[in-house]
């Protein structure tokens, strides 16, 4: 039995949700509200999403998450099918990107706006099961907490000064580095980088980010609409689509 406890548009949380539904493998959901995080009130010390429980063994950290997963079914695509150690390495670099970089140039571009930030929440809130109250708490601390810490923190952190640019050109750089000439990262079938990346981006498939992002790089979906094909249906228990 797994059972993943996550936010519902969180990069880290839709890297492990593209990693299961790739596989195939059968999942709960519990969406944690991120003002009291009483979901996850089991894990004393590590207070993060994503948390996923294998019966009843709790695994933290996305990229973590997915190493056990894949070292216990057997990786997604046996070195020597795409390339050996070369093709190896390529795939550990480009995976260790999307959490070193990717990621945090995603996060900025959903809370661009005070309208991006409160659509954002109005999509994890009706997703959710939260009670009235709570959801109308959740939306407003949430969009209003994101928004400020997206632009006052997050974009200074990470030198960030235009968060839309930034993604162009991360999105390029993927596609002329990462994917190069072929279906995908690993070659002619995905490997882990490929199912990251594309967990990050369709994440934020009902924003004006994703839009954007088709639109001012035209390499992307080709690639985007192949994983979808690979990765197929959510494999979550509740019928809800990734």
């Amino acid at each position: 039995k797994v059972t993943l406890y996550q936010y519902d548009v969180c990069p880290f949380c839709n890297k492990v949700k593209a990693y299961l539904d790739y596989r195939g493998i059968p999942y709960d959901v519990v969406e944690v509200n991120p003002l009291t995080k009483s979901e996850i009130k089991f894990s004393k010390e590590y207070r993060k999403v994503p948390i996923v429980m294998v019966d009843d063994e709790q695994l933290n950290d996305s990229a973590h998450i997915i190493a056990t997963l894949d070292e216990r079914l057997g990786k997604i695509a046996p070195p020597g099918f795409i390339g050996g150690k070369a093709m190896t390495e390529k795939e550990e670099k480009w995976a260790k990107w999307v959490d070193a970089w990717f990621v945090h140039v995603i996060t900025p571009n959903i809370y661009r706006t005070w309208a991006e930030a409160f659509k954002s929440f109005d999509y994890i809130t009706e997703r959710g099961k939260f009670g009235w109250v709570e959801r109308q708490s959740v939306r407003l601390s949430g969009a209003v907490s994101m928004y400020l810490i997206s632009q006052n923190v997050l974009k200074k952190r990470h030198g960030i000064e235009d968060e839309r640019l930034e993604l162009y050109k991360a999105l390029e750089d993927w596609m002329e580095n990462g994917v190069g000439g072929a279906a995908f990262c690993g070659g002619d079938v995905p490997n882990v980088a490929d199912i990251s990346v594309f967990g990050v981006l369709r994440a934020v498939k009902t924003f004006e980010t994703f839009d954007d992002a088709l639109a001012n790089v035209k390499s992307v979906e080709g690639w985007y609409r192949r994983m979808e094909k690979e990765v197929g249906e959510a494999t979550r228990t509740d019928g809800i689509a990734n």
